[in-house]
Formats: structure tokens, C-alpha cells, sequence
């Protein structure tokens, strides 16, 4: 079947080692393919309020695209929130107890803004693979709170952990399975958080739904854990090379690594 959506990730996968741009060969395979009459559309772990300006300057090929690793979709063009599904109350404290429990830093997005307490900031400075979360993602919407306590009966639309010691990353794993979240890897080191039934296959699904396109006719490309249920989902998953090999595993074929213009040659090559 010809391929009638284009599903990509961001960080890792579509965009620069910049987080904020897509190569010149990207932007030319997107725009031949939407020629084509073939949609586009982000996919990403991001919230709306965090999309970086390859997004934000909307493109012409661009209207929709899927936040919060499947939990909301927005119409780019309005801001309109589609679709949304925020983590329970129950959830978000069980969250807290368990960043307690193993003193690991903790965040809660609301309303697009990042939430987190001034000791889980600290704790994320001397990390150097955090130095893109913490100078550019909390300097533009961190908001430092005495606690997340009270954030816990507001709609949180996605938790992150995002900074997990190796060697009590399988306990805090084991640990999230008892709480009622999809909990995926986004990093070696951090987890995002979101409702149970939200995940990138499943947002992919409700895009689908939303553009009356079969899956089997998508093309998704990906690098992280967080990935891996839209890699799985579509019709065609592609890997980028930086991807881990579990998510390898997980794809029908792997690509170039994403800054060597692993999205583009996927796109040349099952699009044009």
C-alpha cells in the first residue's frame, strides 16, 4: 500500500543535533512528499507549548501533530486541542512517593509548563546529558514549586523522571508497573509519564482515525523507547541508526542516524 502519512519523532530522529531544526535534505523530502499528497505529522514526546520552531513556523505541509507521547493532539494552524488524556490523581501521588522513596528528581507538566521542586533542579545541573533539558527546555518553561503536592488535582498532562541512576533503574521500572501510567525510556537516564492508554501508537491511531487514513499506510520513523509502540503500530516503522537495538528490533528497517539524515533517506526511500 502507498504511503498516505508520514509519522516522525523529534528529538533523536527529525531534528538537528540543535533540537529546534530539520536538515535542508529533511525539509526537501517533506515538502516533495506533501506534493505527493502525502500528510505529515509530528509525533513526539514534547508538550505543544515546547515544539521547537520547525514546527512552530508552520510549514505547509503541517496541521496536526501529537504531543505528550500520544496523550494530545493539536490542530498547529488554531492551537485547538483535539484530543487529551491527563494522569489520575492517584496516579500522580503514587508518582511522588516513589521520587521520594528513591530521591530522584520528579516533574509534573501542566498547562505546558514543567513543574519541579528547587532540590529536583539541583539534582539535574552536574549531569551533562540533561544540559538540553535543564539550560534550554526549564530555562524557557520550568517552574519552581515549594512542592508538586498541591499540582496533584490539577490536569497533568505528562510526568517525567528525568534523571534515573543506572543502577536503581530497574527497581524504579519495577516500581512504576504498579501505578496505573504508560511509563516509557526516553533516554538512558529519564522516563516520561503519561495516562495508561496514552502512548505513540495509540496517538498515532486516534491521528489516523482523525485523517481516515489506514495504518498500514503510514510511515513512522523513530529512535527512542518511547517510539516503539508507533514504530510497531505502522505500516512501515523505520529506526534511525542512533537508535538502541531493541528499537532496531522493533522496526521493519533501519535508517542513517538522524544526524547524518537518517529521515530523509527513510523518507526518499518509501515516499519518493
Amino acid at each position: 500500500m502507498d504511503i498516505k502519512l508520514i509519522c516522525m519523532d523529534l528529538d533523536g530522529t527529525a531534528l538537528q543535533s540543535d533540537h529546534s531544526s530539520f536538515s535542508p535534505r529533511l525539509l526537501a523530502a517533506l515538502e516533495a512528499a506533501h506534493a505527493r499528497g502525502i500528510a505529515i505529522a509530528p509525533v513526539t514526546g514534547r508538550q505543544y507549548g515546547l515544539l521547537p520552531p520547525a514546527v512552530t513556523c508552520h510549514p505547509v505541509w503541517e496541521d496536526l501533530v501529537v504531543t505528550c507521547n500520544g496523550g494530545q493532539i493539536y490542530r498547529l494552524g488554531t492551537g485547538e486541542c483535539l484530543f487529551a488524556q491527563n494522569i489520575s490523581e492517584t496516579a500522580l501521588r503514587q508518582l511522588l512517593a516513589i521520587a521520594d522513596r528513591f530521591s530522584i528528581p520528579l516533574e509534573f507538566s501542566v498547562d505546558n509548563k514543567l513543574h519541579l521542586t528547587q532540590s529536583s533542579y539541583d539534582a539535574q545541573l552536574p549531569h551533562e546529558n540533561l544540559r538540553f533539558h535543564v539550560h534550554t527546555i526549564l530555562a524557557k518553561s520550568g517552574v519552581i514549586v515549594d512542592s508538586l503536592e498541591p499540582l496533584c488535582t490539577r490536569p497533568v498532562e505528562k510526568a517525567q523522571l528525568p534523571w534515573i541512576p543506572p543502577e536503581i533503574a530497574g527497581d524504579v521500572e519495577k516500581a512504576l508497573r504498579k501505578v496505573a501510567v504508560s511509563a516509557v525510556w526516553s533516554s538512558d537516564t529519564s522516563m516520561e509519564i503519561t495516562h495508561p492508554d496514552a502512548n505513540k501508537g495509540n496517538g498515532l491511531r486516534a491521528l489516523c482515525r482523525l485523517l481516515e487514513i489506514p495504518m498500514e499506510a503510514v510511515l513512522a520513523l523513530g529512535d527512542s523507547g518511547n517510539d516503539e509502540t508507533m514504530l510497531r503500530a505502522a505500516g512501515i516503522g523505520v529506526a534511525m541508526g542512533n537508535a538502541p537495538d531493541f528499537i532496531k528490533s522493533a522496526s521493519d528497517a533501519v535508517s542513517e542516524p538522524y544526524d547524518l539524515d537518517g529521515a530523509a533517506i527513510a523518507v526518499e526511500r518509501f515516499c519518493l
